[in-house]
């Protein structure tokens, strides 16, 4: 059967866990699998199909919402006249907040996106983003990680099943199997966006 949705993914769980007393807890498994796809610290999961746009209208603050499923901003500018001008990315603790409103010149993201000023002016502002797919469902059956990466789901639900079944040897397992086919992933997103590290040819004879 092939891993290709919400509803196929599930029995696949069951097949591969050897569990037929779980049907009630799998959708809590492939949402905690979701989590760990995106929140864990050392391996969150990168794919182009990730990467999106928006464009949103500054108001009298220096507030703006974030887009939904927002991750991490990539560029973000302000669309003036014909052309446009990049809002340079501060840490939090970094930007100084000016008291006087102008164009915006730094950024920050918390729970909001801040800008360093309050806008003089309104300001289209076009961000580049990656964002979380959306979450599978039976009202969404499948996402771009399913379809391009399906044992990323599979390794990562079973991860939080073993955990929940106390079965540490198998939790162990399939999180090894989960975060591998995560860095295999993110291996190929960065080598599509930068291509190969170049090599270093070394002309005549080498000791």
């Amino acid at each position: 059967m092939a891993l290709d949705t919400f509803a196929n993914l599930k029995t696949q769980i069951i097949d591969f866990s050897h569990r037929g007393d779980i049907s009630n807890r799998i959708d809590d498994f492939i949402v905690l699998a979701e989590e760990a796809m995106y929140a864990n610290p050392d391996f969150p999961l990168q794919l182009r199909q990730m990467e999106t746009r928006a464009e949103a209208t500054t108001g009298p603050t220096r507030f703006l919402a974030l887009p939904d499923g927002f991750i991490t901003m990539r560029r973000l500018k302000l669309n003036i006249g014909g052309g446009s001008c990049d809002v340079q990315y501060m840490a939090p603790d970094q930007m100084a907040i000016q008291s006087a409103s102008g164009q915006p010149r730094f950024f920050t993201v918390t729970s909001q996106l801040e800008f360093d000023r309050v806008p003089d002016s309104t300001y289209t502002v076009d961000m580049q983003y990656s964002a979380i797919p959306t979450p599978l469902s039976a009202a969404n059956p499948t996402n771009i990680v399913l379809t391009n990466h399906p044992s990323a789901y599979l390794y990562g639900a079973l991860t939080a099943l073993f955990g929940w079944a106390n079965d540490t040897e198998n939790e162990a397992n399939y999180q090894r199997k989960f975060f591998g086919i995560i860095q295999g992933i993110n291996k190929r997103y960065k080598q599509g966006r930068y291509g190969p590290a170049p090599k270093m040819r070394i002309e005549g004879a080498t000791p």
